[in-house]
């Protein structure tokens, strides 16, 4: 009985030597423990409405399921309800004006201490009296600054279906009134299509001051009217909205397929529909199929009536084969 006891001694006393040469972290019963963070409350079916000092809302959203996180305490400041991260996400946000803008989406944060709502996933927003509806995979809405940003193959139709633009960075600024569209590689152009009449677009910047009704491309514009077979190109674009005309400014460029007949000058005008271009600046004309180039201040081409008018200090240079 007593070499068993010893026997056992020598064991315990080898794997006492075995933990102390391995060296791991010593657990101290006193040291505080890592702080775990978890959400204080979670509902279900929720709905959260987000107030001004004025009075006015902020944003009202319907939620599936809603995590909160409390805020750390201040003092003797009562604790209230922080951040919340929210699932299928439906309802409205509002600027200063109450303009009302429905939106939908798969996921959201809404931090009322900043202001500042976050939808992710398929985002769905729609301004009916901007008279616009965006698609986005992030869409983050600054109340006070009246801005709204979305990220990630964004989409942007007008709502009477008049056309689409897609790129991948947007921003809308209520308070001017405008929206700018972009994409995160500047080589890269934003596409866009309107339609009656049917129009395909590209540029490296879509400005759209919907406040005044016009639509600005800048950066590699092109344009092209499949029904009149007609290209045009240039530095920049201004036009009305509804399109009525097109202004094709900076090294303008146009070409009637049909014809193919050519124009260039510093600003090219198209009234949408017409068979006729009028040119002003630096006007440059070249006639299909012969060696003929007319250079003149002002122009107009008709590429219909296959003719071209160049006035203004006009000069024909014509090379013989």
């Amino acid at each position: 009985m007593q070499s068993r006891s010893l026997s056992v001694l020598r064991f315990l006393a080898v794997l006492a030597l075995l933990s102390a040469g391995c060296g791991g972290p010593e657990w101290d019963p006193d040291a505080p423990s890592e702080p775990i963070s978890t959400p204080q409350l979670i509902y279900e079916d929720i709905t959260l409405t987000q107030a001004r000092p004025d009075g006015g809302i902020l944003w009202r959203l319907q939620a599936r399921l809603a995590e909160y996180e409390s805020p750390p305490e201040n003092g003797a400041a009562p604790v209230q309800l922080g951040s919340a991260h929210l699932q299928a996400v439906e309802g409205e946000f509002f600027d200063e004006d109450n303009r009302a803008i429905r939106t939908r989406a798969e996921q959201g944060s809404a931090y009322p201490g900043e202001r500042r709502l976050e939808l992710t996933g398929q985002v769905e927003v729609e301004s009916e009296r901007d008279n616009l509806r965006l698609q986005a995979q992030r869409v983050e809405w600054l109340p006070e600054q009246r801005l709204l940003q979305a990220e990630g193959q964004v989409k942007v139709e007008l709502l009477e279906g008049q056309g689409s633009l897609q790129g991948e960075r947007l921003l809308v600024d209520f308070g001017q009134a405008q929206m700018q569209l972009e994409n995160w590689d500047p080589t890269q152009p934003v596409r866009a299509e309107y339609r009656d009449p049917d129009l395909e677009l590209a540029a490296s910047r879509f400005l759209w001051q919907f406040g005044v009704g016009e639509v600005q491309a800048v950066g590699s514009v092109e344009v092209y009217a499949p029904l009149q077979a007609l290209r045009l190109r240039g530095e920049q674009l201004r036009a009305p909205l509804p399109l009525t005309e097109l202004r094709i400014l900076g090294n303008g460029q146009a070409k009637a397929e049909q014809t193919g007949q050519e124009l260039q000058a510093q600003e090219i005008r198209w009234r949408i529909g017409s068979t006729q271009l009028q040119a002003q600046g630096n006007v440059r004309y070249r006639q299909p199929g012969q060696a003929l180039t007319v250079r003149g201040n002002q122009g107009i081409l008709d590429w219909q009536a296959n003719t071209a008018r160049i006035q203004g200090n006009s000069q024909t240079q014509l090379t013989l084969p």
